[in-house]
């Protein structure tokens, strides 16, 4: 039987409309699908998860997917940054979820974000990072790839909580794209958008199978 990936959505609010509405980008959907899972989307209503156990069979989800969009709450006060409290709390119940029943998480941009931050890291304010594409490299190894960057805030490779093992670097700032967990939660984390033009989705998909998939699937 297929698995499931439950996502996690954005959520912003249309102004003339005076509206909150979720939403996802569909190649998200493609990309899950490459990885052999059903997607299924998770709206922000941070109770959701109590009911869970009733809709779903734990062994049936293969992955958590914790989408980019928004910033984080921590930053509401910075200029220009755009936070939907209920999504933070649905995402800290995902994470509980997550670690209640042994399932990992891929997350992308903020959700890279949120993981860090949740273990206590450092997020900041990054220059040159948004609308751009550059190399970074592969810890461990020689290899190099191309990537997407959209982001503002970031995570630099100082002063780690000893959770969050660094799996890709961005050279010229030490800032980190990508990182992994094995505790209290399996977890792979990246700042690129794989379902975007420029986002080595191969490689991603490739990275999800070797540090998510191993073990679980």
């Amino acid at each position: 039987m297929q698995k499931f990936a439950l996502i996690t959505l954005r959520n912003d609010h249309i102004v003339g409309r005076g509206e909150n509405r979720d939403s996802l980008d569909i190649e998200v959907y493609n990309l899950v699908l490459d990885l052999g899972l059903i997607p299924i989307l998770v709206p922000n209503l941070p109770s959701l998860t109590i009911y869970f156990d009733g809709l779903l069979k734990k062994e049936n989800i293969g992955l958590v997917l914790f989408s980019g969009g928004n910033d984080l709450l921590k930053f509401k006060k910075e200029i220009g940054t755009n936070v939907y409290k209920k999504r933070d709390e649905l995402e800290l119940n995902m994470i509980k979820y997550c670690t209640i029943n042994s399932i990992p998480i891929f997350s992308i941009c903020r959700g890279f974000q949120f993981i860090a931050n949740y273990f206590g890291a450092n997020i900041e304010r990054l220059e040159g990072h948004i609308n751009v594409n550059h190399e970074i490299y592969i810890e461990n190894s020689k290899e190099k790839i191309l990537v997407n960057s959209f982001h503002s805030f970031g995570l630099k490779y100082k002063n780690l909580p000893i959770q969050i093992k660094p799996l890709a670097i961005h050279k010229s700032d030490n800032s980190i794209e990508a990182f992994t967990t094995k505790e209290p939660f399996n977890s792979l984390n990246i700042m690129w958008h794989p379902e975007r033009n420029n986002g080595a989705k191969l490689k991603t998909c490739n990275l999800i199978k070797e540090f998510l998939f191993t073990n679980h699937i």
